[in-house]
């Protein structure tokens, strides 16, 4: 009991830390997944999934990667987003960078680019409504 006494500030530092840095980690998580599961990224996927391009250079796309990274930005109506994401296809992988702009309440995407093994890739993105 006398070294937890003679070092109890130490204990308390430590401890302090410990939770901040378990707030830390839960705030994080709670970005990227509301990121990831968000419909800026749920359009951007969709887009890279159905592109004939993404699929000729990837295979079949069966997924993307557990890290999104970017932001997005949101207001009512309108909002804008750059995600970038790993994308898994049955052949190789590729990283997806999407800016996507929010327009009417529709998501869509505006510019996108495949890196595939060093390569980059443009992909067309889709028109905007008026």
């Amino acid at each position: 009991m006398g070294i937890l006494r003679r070092h109890r500030h130490w204990v308390f530092l430590i401890s302090a830390a410990v939770v901040v840095l378990a707030a830390a980690t839960v705030i994080s998580l709670t970005v990227v997944e509301r990121v990831s599961k968000g419909p800026a990224f749920t359009s951007a996927a969709e887009f890279i999934r159905n592109d004939p391009l993404a699929r000729q250079q990837l295979g079949v796309i069966s997924g993307f990667g557990l890290g999104v990274a970017g932001g997005v930005r949101e207001s009512g109506p309108s909002g804008s987003a750059d995600l970038s994401f790993d994308v898994d296809g049955s052949w190789r992988n590729g990283r997806a960078n999407v800016v996507v702009r929010k327009k009417a309440g529709l998501w869509l995407v505006v510019s996108a680019t495949l890196e595939v093994d060093g390569e980059t890739f443009e992909l067309p993105g889709q028109p905007m409504p008026l």
